[in-house]
């Protein structure tokens, strides 16, 4: 399985957002994450990076 794991970005430093992310949807600023279970988390930002070797999405909330 190739699951992803988000991450927010702000400034230097990166914090944990969801692990497992099987799902993204964008609309304007607006990005939900959902995971292999089916857990939604709704923030506010910009994709700034996808790692897709890493399975790593970068987020800079807003």
């Amino acid at each position: 399985m190739c699951l992803s794991d988000a991450f927010e970005i702000r400034g230097e430093e990166k914090a944990p957002l969801m692990k497992y992310v099987s799902g993204m949807h964008v609309e304007g600023d607006v990005i939900t994450l959902t995971d292999m279970m089916g857990a939604k988390k709704i923030i506010s930002g910009v994709i700034k990076n996808i790692d897709l070797l890493k399975n790593e999405i970068f987020i800079e909330a807003s």
